[in-house]
C-alpha cells in the first residue's frame, strides 16, 4: 500500500537487478505494516476532536493514509484541500461515526483557521 494515490511506473526489481543493489528488509518500513494492517481506507468517515473546541467534535472523511497517519477533511469543506490536516491514528482522538449521540458528546463544525495544522 502506498501513501501516493498515483500509480508510478517505476520498477523496483529491475533497479536492483541493474544497479546490483540488495533490497532493505520488509522489516525495516514498520510504517508500511502498520498501514496495511490499518482498517482505515479513504473515504471513510470519522467523528474527530475539535482542535479549537474542547469536548466538541465534528465528522471528517479519510483522503489518504500513510502508515499510521491519516490526511483528513472535514466535513462541510468540499473540494477545498486547504484546511486537510494529518493526524496519527496512534495519539489523535478519533471514533466511528455515531460515537458522539452514544457517549452524549456535542458535534460542532470547527471555527475557521484553529484547525488548519494538526
Amino acid at each position: 500500500m502506498d501513501c501516493v494515490e498515483e500509480e508510478v511506473d517505476f520498477n523496483w526489481e529491475e533497479y536492483l537487478e541493474e544497479t546490483g543493489a540488495t533490497a532493505a528488509p520488509h522489516t525495516s518500513f514498520r510504517h508500511v505494516e502498520l498501514s496495511l494492517q490499518s482498517s482505515f481506507q479513504p473515504g471513510m468517515k470519522l467523528e474527530v476532536a475539535n482542535k479549537g473546541s474542547l469536548d466538541t467534535y465534528w465528522v471528517a472523511t479519510i483522503i489518504t493514509t500513510c502508515g499510521q497517519l491519516l490526511l483528513l477533511r472535514y466535513c462541510g469543506y468540499g473540494d477545498d484541500r486547504k484546511t486537510d490536516f494529518w493526524c496519527d491514528v496512534m495519539t489523535a482522538e478519533l471514533h466511528p461515526v455515531g460515537w458522539c449521540a452514544q457517549n452524549h458528546k456535542t458535534l460542532q463544525p470547527p471555527e475557521d483557521n484553529v484547525y488548519l495544522r494538526a
